[in-house]
Formats: C-alpha cells, sequence, structure tokens
C-alpha cells in the first residue's frame, strides 16, 4: 500500500477524469485540468511527473506509447519506442550470449518518451511542454517521499542497483537502499526536466542531456552514438480494434503487443456467445488463461518492428482465426507456455478524459524494474532496458538488428461504444499487460464498477519480462483468488503458484469509463490498489 494516507482509489464527476498509479501524479493532472488545461496537457504533467516518483518504472530515458481520442472521432496511436543502435555488432552477442542482456548498456535503445511528449505536446496539447515539466522538475529538485511501491522495488532490486555509481549516489544513503518516506532527490535529473524544457525534445536528441547519456553507454560498451539520438523519430498510425459484447476496443499495432490483446478478446468473444458471460476467477478461468496462452504465443512468433517483418494482422484478427483459438480453449486441451521469467515493476499508466471529449491513454515504462539498472549521474537519468526484449535467435522476426525497434509490451487502450469513446484504460505488467486488459474488459463486461475491476484478485500466466527462464506453463495468482477459478485454471492444465493479496506481481490497472448518471453521464475513474496512485475526477 501507499506511504500517503489520502489516496482515493475511485472518483466521479461531470467533466473530466484521471487516474494514475502515483497520488502526486495524479494531482499535478487535476491541477492541470482544474486550470483549465486539456487531458493530453494533463497526461504529460502526470508522466513528467511519475519519472520523479516511480524510476523504478518510468524514466526520461524510457519509452512511450499512447492513444489519443478527440471528440471529432479521431483516434491516433503515437508511437515513441526507440531503435537499436545502427552500428551494433550482433555477431559477437550471439556468440557470448544465449538470451539478450538485461542489465548494463547493451540492452539500451534508445530512449523514446522525450520525443513523445514532445509529440502530444504539439498536436494536441494547448500548453508548452515546459508547462508540463516544471512541477515534475521542482518535485525532483526538492525531494520527494519515498513511496511504497519504489521502496519495494528498492529492497528487491538493491543488488544490481549497488553496482552502479550512479544507482548508489541517488537511491542509496548510508550504503543503504532508501526506505518508504525518507526523502528522494534528484538534482541532476531536475536540471534535465529543465534543460528538456526550455529546450524542447532537441535537448534529448542532439543537445546536452542525450550526448552526456550516449557517451555514459559507450564507457559501458555501447555502439550507441550521438547520431542514433539525432535519427528518433515518432510515427503516428491509426488504432485497431475489436469488439467485445458489443464493445469496441481499440489499442495498437506496429511493434507493440495491443494487436494480441485484440485477437485474445475476440477469440474470447466467441466464447462468451456459448458459455455466456465469461468469469475469469471461476468456471472460465482456465478458458480464459488458455486463449491468453495461445495469443502469448502468438506475440512471440510475430511482433517485431513492422519495418522488418510485418505481423498477419487481418488473418490474427479473422473471424475464423478467433473461432479456431476459442474451440481450442474450450476443448480443454493444455497449451504450451513459454518459460515464465522473474516479474517485477516496469511501466506506468496515465489515464485522462476531459469535458471537451478528448481521452488519453499514455504508457511509459523502463522495462525492468529501474530498466538497465544505470543512472546517468551527469543528467541524473535512468536508463531503459527495453531492448531486452529482442531475440538472439537472428532467424526471428524479433531478432535484434541495427536500428530495428524490439518487441514492445506498451499498450494503450481506447474504448468507444455507438461510434463515441467511453473509456480509456492503461496497465502495468510487461509482458502481461493484454492479460491484466482482459481480465479488466470481462469484468467490466459483466456489469463491474471501474474501482471492482481494478481490485478484484487477478491472476496471470507466463512470463512479464524477458531474463532467465524459472519454469514454464505456471499461473501466478494472488491468494483470494476463489478456489472454483484455480481449480479451473489446473483443469486446463497449468500450475498455479501462489501470491500474496494485493501483489504487484499481477501489474496494475487504470480505468475512466463513461457511465449513466441521474439525466447525465459521467465520468468514473479507478486506480489499482497494489499501486501508489489515486483516481481524481471533477
Amino acid at each position: 500500500m501507499s506511504a500517503f494516507t489520502e489516496r482515493p482509489l475511485a472518483a466521479r464527476g461531470r467533466e473530466w477524469a484521471v487516474a494514475t498509479p502515483h497520488a502526486a501524479a495524479s494531482d499535478v493532472a487535476a491541477e492541470v485540468l482544474r486550470g483549465g488545461g486539456n487531458a493530453v496537457d494533463a497526461a504529460l504533467a502526470a508522466a513528467a511527473m511519475l519519472t520523479v516518483v516511480y524510476p523504478n518504472q518510468c524514466s526520461v530515458g524510457g519509452d512511450l506509447l499512447a492513444l489519443v481520442g478527440t471528440r471529432d472521432g479521431d483516434i491516433r496511436f503515437v508511437n515513441a519506442s526507440g531503435r537499436a543502435p545502427r552500428a551494433v555488432d550482433v555477431l559477437p552477442l550471439t556468440a557470448a550470449y544465449d538470451v539478450m542482456p538485461v542489465f548494463g548498456a547493451l540492452p539500451v535503445t534508445v530512449p523514446g518518451a522525450v520525443a513523445g511528449w514532445g509529440t502530444l505536446a504539439e498536436i494536441w496539447g494547448t500548453r508548452p511542454l515546459a508547462s508540463a515539466l516544471a512541477p515534475a522538475e521542482a518535485a525532483a529538485r526538492e525531494g520527494v517521499a519515498v513511496a511504497s511501491g519504489l521502496a519495494n522495488d528498492l529492497a528487491r532490486e538493491s543488488s544490481h542497483l549497488a553496482r552502479d555509481p550512479g544507482m548508489r549516489g541517488v537511491f542509496f544513503a548510508d550504503g543503504e537502499v532508501l526506505t518508504a518516506g525518507q526523502t528522494l532527490r534528484q538534482p541532476h535529473l531536475a536540471r534535465s526536466l529543465d534543460l528538456i524544457g526550455s529546450e524542447g525534445p532537441a535537448a534529448m536528441y542532439g543537445g546536452e542531456v542525450g550526448a552526456s547519456l550516449v557517451k555514459l553507454l559507450a564507457a559501458g560498451g555501447s555502439a550507441m552514438t550521438e547520431e542514433d539520438f539525432a535519427a528518433h523519430t515518432v510515427e503516428l498510425s491509426q488504432a485497431l480494434a475489436v469488439e467485445y459484447d458489443g464493445v469496441e476496443y481499440l489499442s495498437a499495432g506496429a511493434n507493440s503487443q495491443g494487436l494480441f490483446f485484440l485477437q485474445g478478446l475476440k477469440a474470447l468473444d466467441v466464447a462468451r456467445t456459448v458459455r455466456g458471460p465469461l468469469d475469469p476467477l471461476g468456471r472460465d478461468a482456465g478458458v480464459v488463461a488458455s486463449v491468453l496462452a495461445w495469443t502469448a504465443g502468438d506475440r512471440d512468433r510475430y511482433c517485431a518492428d513492422p519495418d522488418w517483418s510485418s505481423a498477419p494482422v487481418d488473418h490474427l484478427l479473422s473471424d475464423t482465426y478467433a473461432r479456431r483459438v476459442a474451440e481450442h480453449a474450450m476443448s480443454g486441451t493444455a497449451v504450451d507456455l513459454l518459460a515464465q521469467r522473474k516479474a517485477s515493476g516496469d511501466t506506468v499508466a496515465v489515464v485522462v478524459a476531459d469535458a471537451d471529449g478528448t481521452w488519453v491513454s499514455l504508457i511509459q515504462s523502463v522495462f525492468h524494474s529501474f530498466g538497465a539498472a544505470v543512472l546517468d549521474p551527469g543528467t541524473g537519468i535512468v536508463l531503459h532496458n527495453r531492448g531486452a526484449s529482442f531475440s538472439l535467435d537472428l532467424a526471428s522476426p524479433n531478432g535484434l538488428a541495427g536500428g530495428k525497434r524490439p518487441m514492445h509490451t506498451l499498450m494503450p487502450v481506447l474504448v468507444r461504444e455507438g461510434g463515441e469513446l467511453v473509456g480509456a484504460h492503461g496497465a502495468m505488467g510487461g509482458r502481461a499487460q493484454p492479460q491484466v486488459h482482459t481480465h479488466l474488459a470481462l469484468h467490466l463486461a459483466a456489469g463491474s464498477s471501474p474501482e471492482h475491476a481494478v481490485s478484484v484478485p487477478r491472476w496471470v500466466l507466463g512470463a512479464m519480462e524477458a531474463g532467465v527462464t524459472t519454469g514454464a506453463g505456471v499461473v501466478s495468482a494472488e491468494r483470494d483468488v476463489p478456489p472454483a477459478g484455480v481449480h479451473a485454471i489446473e483443469e486446463a492444465g497449468f500450475t498455479v503458484r501462489s501470491l500474496g493479496a494485493n501483489d504487484d506481481g499481477v501489474g496494475h490497472g487504470q480505468i475512466i469509463r463513461r457511465a449513466p448518471g441521474d439525466g447525465r453521464p459521467h465520468l468514473a475513474a479507478a486506480t489499482d490498489p497494489r499501486a501508489d496512485g489515486s483516481a481524481v475526477a471533477g
């Protein structure tokens, strides 16, 4: 639970709403909305604040993917994910490693978050980017209280962090990692945020901030150059969509795993027509797990940079394929999983809706908890390890190559009904993000409120992250998942591992949904109790 005593997990409002995994981020977003800013302005303020208060899960040195929907019906996918160094020498890596390294300079791809912030502010924002970054800069300079989620990850990852001088200088005091409630000050990060505010994304992609990061990466053996940073671009495209029980869910294609969430949801809609409303915590848990296992396999076969290898989107989202997946899941035949890997925090989700009809689902991440476990002392920036997603099997569509984007776990979600946007969803959970979103969708379809949907017990299967394998076919279930659900999962051929209640090993969810009211619809927002967040509405 959070170190904060006052953090509402649910809120309702007529005009606007926001939910994030840290109360400080929700508060700054709410202030922007109260002051006349729009949903994108608010999302950017929250995103920047989260890099200060949740550096275990996101950073100026990480990536960003988002969906933005406006009242006129336009929905755009913002893909700010970065690429591998163009000069990377792949063959020595394949000779030295069986899988991509997780820590250090080698798995660091070009950080795309700052470019994503700039694009969002330029196209949809009503205020300068500097305005969104100012509260985060002040918080980094003046210090913030370490939240429980950050403290837990500091304790869990302390052995990795202690090996890096930059990490030790920020997150340790007197040789020990900071604990909940202690003050975290990040003056060098504050200066970086100030530079980005004054110079824009150019400070990262061709300026002082990026140059410092490249110098550190080169010292660690990376082939990254300032030219790689300067060449970074943000892509805008249309979202993909499927229906579940008459409600349309939209997510990301390209190198995002959003496609595979939609694929699974479409198959589950077929199962729903046969079995009735699906209960992922009861009799239908095994069917849901089997569908999710199938789609995870498709993700690992097909998800890659489309500039290098295009997934068969039309086939994966076809009615015929959805029936095939659903029938296999309902047959009771087990689906083999890739080996499970260690799980820890990696991602933050920001969801915002405003009175003008703009909806935002913004996801940013460092991939593993604290990313590559490398912090640049000159800039105060934690570097992500998104390149750990690459395969060293060069025949794989996701095989490492110079200038290539890795398969990306980030996947924003918007919801549409009757042609109008009615929801923004976001989740933390690494490779399990599609599963968290599936749980949320099934509970909402069964009539749950947003607050109930994010807070009920959950289970996830398979790998959250890339890394060392520890077993296969494992479903990690919170201890209060009902026995009927556990039994159904085991009957489907999976092994169940018990977690504690409200364990962040099953991810975090954030939701805003438009709901009927007394003569006028309202916005209902909810944040996951497994994080340190809050929901605010007005």
